[in-house]
């Protein structure tokens, strides 16, 4: 069975600690994901806006490709929606927004 965390500033995480679920809180986004990503039991990140611009290009995309874990943004920008709309997609093969 897969675990998730939450990465972010403290402020972001505040809320996933409170209702308890394991967290780690942002300093250095690349090494914080890079060391997430050698956790195989880890199934799913949680961040926000914020920690994923901070990657560089190529390994933010990286991050959005990855499978597992995979990488859910919690954002209101429509980029990010976006880009959650594809994971989920690849992730059950269904475009749940389609519209019909």
């Amino acid at each position: 069975m897969y675990t998730l965390k939450a990465l972010g500033p403290s402020t972001f995480v505040l809320g996933f600690r409170l209702a308890g679920i394991p967290v780690q809180e942002a300093e250095n986004p690349l090494q914080d994901f890079e060391l997430l990503f050698q956790d195989k039991e880890l199934g799913i990140i949680i961040t926000d806006e914020t920690t994923i611009q901070a990657l560089p290009e190529h390994f933010r995309e990286q991050v959005e490709k990855r499978v597992q874990p995979v990488t859910v943004v919690l954002s209101t920008s429509t980029a990010s929606q976006e880009t959650l709309r594809k994971q989920i997609q690849k992730s059950i093969g269904v475009d749940l927004w389609k519209n019909d």
